[in-house]
């Protein structure tokens, strides 16, 4: 990497860094689109940068931080009909909900025996800032229910185009302008945003949601203004009612959407608390797409993989200057029969990462794309699969050092310089894989130039006070091919939960989780078992090792609890936590094969009739702090 490049890596970050800042706590400077643009160029130009990783979160010192009742996550998205066909058959609702992909900012709402206690932004998913005095404010505003509940309701802040045009017509749009208002601390503007509702959750069994068409129905009764909401029964239904909003309505609305948010009717507590819940998904509308003219490809290597990179005419699209697009692979040169000179069009796919769509006109003397045939390091043939194409030599230098710097990045350890540090080690032949790095003495970095002892010291400590991480992100620091840390999770999340479980799974077992396939199972079955040696030496190293997801031989080992209603002596977290920290595992909801219900109340709450028709044993918190003495 040339200091140029390393210089350009360190400006993407200050500005990441920095517009998030902005976004999160004050007036934002820029648009989606143009951050996105930042967020793009350093991944690819650094994929693995630690702040890719992260969200923004709420920082600023003037308002209080709480904690979030319903976790604000993120979606799962598709942007074409034969991905969305895919996720529907996994799901086979009998019938589909339908609504609006609000474009604005989200927000909870908490209420306590109907009484209106604060609103809290994302944040990080788990806190955000209690901005309760500006949406007090706000169009929509319900500071008293008519029932009894204690809980929390999700709604999206929006500005609506006509105030927008009348007053922040000098902001980036309706959603920045809204962002900015949301935090003010003088409440200035805050009677122009406009709250519209689309969840809810209730913390009591005094107010019970059975489906989702009816939290939907509650929320009106309750005086909320609800998104709007269709149901169909078929996939095919949910596709004509996106084409539909997209051609005919989309553009007469008050408010701008991106999308449809499809969901079924049940309600899944569990889901909703995953970091992407899985039974619901964002149907993003299609990408703008314009014309432009491919003048070169380059081929971007990061670790074994080459992938193409169209070179373009700089073109404005969606609110970003775009000068560089996807190619994918061999594959899609191949089948758009595209040369240097094509006129092409590219869009955003799922508005966000560009990418060449089609090609309008190819002249005469457009030349041919060349494609790699040896790596460039290890001059190894490479292994072009249409699909990709990349370096099949396991111990290519390029591959190896890749992976050290994967697990560095993926355990945040902070001061381990690549430029100072890694990269000389590794040419050095001082470390060659991950384990090596935990053999490391401080007397190997201070060989190097412009490495103080401080450095050093600093570096191995930092390295080493990582003693535990889980199981997913232990796999995902090996960089295999095609698998991360949260499809490594799901795998998890579905019982194989130790590395063993997963290296003698079969392809066909691990295909039925959910978001895998057989070729997602065969990458990640196919990487544990090439890198087991290598993951074994690593944890016989003893310096850092897999957290259990339970505490072995504590007195509730292989025992489930499930909490529900109001408990006397602590809060639901700290029930839970009990039961981990004795060896067993704490459920959100009544599922197969529960343990124990634990309740203080015996009102026939679904919870409580679904324990019962079950066979689960029920019991009262008194109870169950006798079982752990």
């Amino acid at each position: 990497m040339t200091r140029g490049q390393e210089e350009r890596i360190k400006y993407l970050v200050k500005e990441i860094r920095h517009h998030r800042y902005l976004y999160y706590n004050e007036q934002p400077e820029i648009s989606d689109a143009n951050y996105d643009a930042l967020e793009d160029e350093l991944r690819e130009r650094d994929p693995d940068n630690p702040i890719l990783f992260k969200i923004g979160v709420d920082s600023s010192e003037l308002f209080t931080k709480r904690e979030h009742i319903i976790p604000m996550t993120s979606q799962d998205k598709v942007v074409d009909s034969k991905e969305f066909m895919k996720w529907a058959r996994k799901r086979n609702y009998k019938t589909f909900l339908i609504q609006f992909k609000l474009d604005g900012i989200s927000i909870e709402l908490q209420y306590e025996e109907a009484i209106f206690q604060y609103a809290i932004t994302r944040g990080d998913g788990i806190k955000g800032d209690d901005v309760s005095a500006n949406v007090v404010n706000m169009k929509g505003f319900v500071s008293k229910l008519r029932a009894p509940f204690t809980g929390a309701v999700r709604a999206e802040i929006l500005l609506f185009h006509e105030t927008f045009e009348k007053r922040y017509s000098d902001k980036q749009n309706c959603r920045n302008a809204a962002a900015g208002l949301v935090r003010r601390k003088d409440s200035v503007g805050s009677g122009d945003l406009n709250l519209v509702y689309y969840d809810a959750i209730s913390t009591t069994d005094k107010v019970v949601f059975t489906t989702e068409t009816q939290k939907l129905k509650w929320l009106k009764e309750q005086g909320f203004d609800t998104i709007k909401t269709k149901t169909v029964k078929t996939p095919q239904e949910v596709i004509e009612v996106r084409e539909d909003v997209m051609n005919n309505i989309r553009d007469t609305l008050d408010y701008d959407i991106d999308g449809l948010v499809i969901k079924g009717r049940e309600i899944d507590l569990g889901d909703m608390a995953r970091t992407r819940p899985m039974k619901q998904i964002a149907f993003k509308f299609h990408a703008e797409e314009i014309e432009t003219v491919l003048r070169d490809v380059e081929w971007s290597i990061s670790g074994q993989n080459y992938t193409p990179v169209a070179i373009v005419d700089p073109v404005r699209l969606m609110g970003t200057n775009v000068s560089r697009a996807s190619l994918a692979n061999p594959n899609l040169i191949e089948e758009l029969k595209i040369k240097i000179g094509s006129e092409v069009f590219i869009s955003k796919r799922g508005e966000i990462i560009p990418k060449i769509e089609q090609v309008i006109n190819t002249p005469p003397d457009a030349k041919e794309i060349p494609i790699p045939s040896i790596c460039e390091v290890c001059n190894t043939p490479l292994t072009n699969e249409g699909t990709r194409l990349y370096c099949p030599n396991q111990a290519c230098p390029k591959r190896l050092y890749h992976r050290i710097v994967k697990w560095i990045k993926k355990l945040e350890v902070k001061h381990f310089s690549e430029k100072l540090m890694l990269k000389p080690l590794f040419d050095n032949g001082n470390i060659k894989t991950i384990a090596d790095l935990y053999s490391l003495k401080v007397s190997d970095l201070t060989r190097f130039d412009q490495v103080k002892e401080i450095s050093a010291e600093k570096a191995l400590n930092n390295l080493l006070a990582v003693k535990e991480v889980s199981l997913a992100k232990f796999i995902g620091g090996f960089d295999i091919e095609n698998i991360g840390e949260d499809l490594t999770q799901r795998v998890v999340d579905e019982g194989f939960d130790t590395l063993d479980k997963i290296k003698n799974a079969s392809v066909h077992q691990l295909s039925q989780v959910d978001g895998f396939a057989e070729l997602t199972a065969s990458y990640l079955l196919e990487g544990v078992n090439t890198l087991y040696p290598e993951m074994k030496a690593v944890l016989d190293t003893n310096k850092i090792k897999i957290k259990e997801g339970i505490t072995m031989g504590g007195k509730l080992e292989g025992m489930t609890f499930c909490f529900t209603g109001k408990l006397e002596t602590m809060k639901r977290a700290e029930a839970e936590e009990l039961v981990k920290e004795h060896g067993g595992e704490a459920k959100s909801g009544v599922v197969k094969n529960l343990s124990y219900l634990v309740t203080n109340s015996t009102e026939p709450t679904a919870k409580y009739v679904k324990a019962q028709d079950q066979g689960t044993k029920i019991i009262t918190e008194q109870e169950f702090l006798d079982m752990i003495g």
